[in-house]
C-alpha cells in the first residue's frame, strides 16, 4: 500500500504567520526518506509552491491556486496521463481553472462599469503586498506571479458583483484575509481526486491523508481517507463539520508533525 500525503500549507506545514517550515522540516524529511509523497494543495501559486519543494528537496506534483490546476513532474507516472496536459518547464500540468488574465479583465471592467472601488494584487507593488501579507517583499513578487486566480485585498463589493461572477463562469473564495477570484470548475476535491486516480493506476493500493488548517480546505479533505485539522494560531480548529474528521493537537507545524508521525504508524 502507497501511503500519499495531501497538505495545505499556510497554517499547516507552514506557520500561519511567518511561512516558516521549521517546526515542520524533521517530518517533511522524515516522510520523504520513507518515499510517502507530499502533495501540496494550496492557494499559493506555482512560483511560490516551486519555492517550497526546491527548499525542502522535494519533487512530487502540486495543485496551485485553489485547485486551478495540477503539476506533474515529467515522467513522474510511468503511465500516459489520460487528461488534456500541456507541458511547461519540467511539468505537465492539468487545468481546472481560467486564466488570470480572463479573470482580470473581468475585474477591470465590472470595477468600471459599476464604480467599485476595490483593490487586486495586480495594482499595486510587491513593497506593499508585502506589507498587507506579512510576506518578505521576494516572496511577494512570488505570490503576485499569478496564473489562475486574482486577490481582492480591499475595498467593497457587491451583491451584483457575486452574480456577475457566476454568469462569468467564476467564483470568490474567502479566507481569514482576503478574496481569491477564480474559475468556477477550479477545486481542490477535484484536483486531489484526479491525482488519486493517476496514483491508484501507478500503485494499485493506496491510502490518502489530508492536513489542513481551515475552511478552505474542506474540498481537499473530504476526497482523502484519513483527513486531519490542525489548530490555529489561537488554538480553536476551524469550524468544520465533516464525519470522521481528526482534530489534533498542535498549532499549525507543531500538528502536522503530530500527523506525520501517525501516517508513518499506519499499516
Amino acid at each position: 500500500m502507497k501511503k500519499i500525503v495531501f497538505t495545505d500549507l499556510d497554517g499547516s506545514l507552514l506557520d500561519l504567520k511567518s511561512y516558516s517550515y521549521y517546526k515542520s522540516e524533521a517530518a517533511v524529511q522524515s516522510l520523504k526518506k520513507d518515499n510517502i509523497p507530499i502533495v501540496f494543495c494550496s492557494s499559493k501559486t506555482k512560483c511560490e509552491q516551486l519555492f517550497y519543494q526546491e527548499s525542502l528537496g522535494l519533487r512530487h506534483p502540486f495543485i496551485t491556486e485553489n485547485g486551478s490546476a495540477i503539476f506533474i513532474p515529467k515522467r513522474y507516472f510511468k503511465r500516459k496521463i489520460p487528461y488534456h496536459t500541456f507541458v511547461t518547464d519540467d511539468y505537465e500540468v492539468i487545468s481546472l481553472g481560467k486564466s488570470v488574465a480572463e479573470i482580470r479583465a473581468f475585474l477591470d471592467t465590472f470595477r468600471k462599469e459599476f464604480e467599485l472601488k476595490f483593490t487586486c494584487f495586480a495594482d499595486i507593488p510587491p513593497e506593499e503586498v508585502s506589507m498587507l501579507t506579512g510576506l518578505d517583499v521576494r516572496s511577494a513578487r512570488r505570490a503576485m506571479m499569478r496564473e489562475y486566480s486574482e486577490m481582492l485585498l480591499s475595498g467593497a463589493v457587491n451583491q451584483v458583483f457575486y452574480n456577475a461572477l457566476a454568469l462569468k463562469d467564476l467564483r470568490s473564495i474567502k479566507d481569514s484575509k482576503f478574496e481569491t477570484i477564480v474559475g468556477a470548475k477550479a477545486s481542490k476535491g477535484a484536483a486531489v481526486k484526479i491525482l488519486k486516480y493517476l496514483y491508484e493506476r501507478e500503485f494499485e493500493r493506496i491510502r490518502t491523508f489530508g492536513i489542513g488548517d481551515s475552511i478552505n480546505d474542506i474540498e481537499m479533505l473530504e476526497e482523502v481517507d484519513d483527513a486531519y485539522l490542525v489548530q490555529r494560531p489561537e488554538g480553536s480548529w476551524s469550524a468544520i463539520e465533516m464525519a470522521d474528521l481528526k482534530k489534533m493537537l498542535g498549532v499549525g507545524p507543531v500538528g502536522w508533525t503530530r500527523v506525520a508521525e501517525l501516517v508513518h504508524s499506519i499499516q
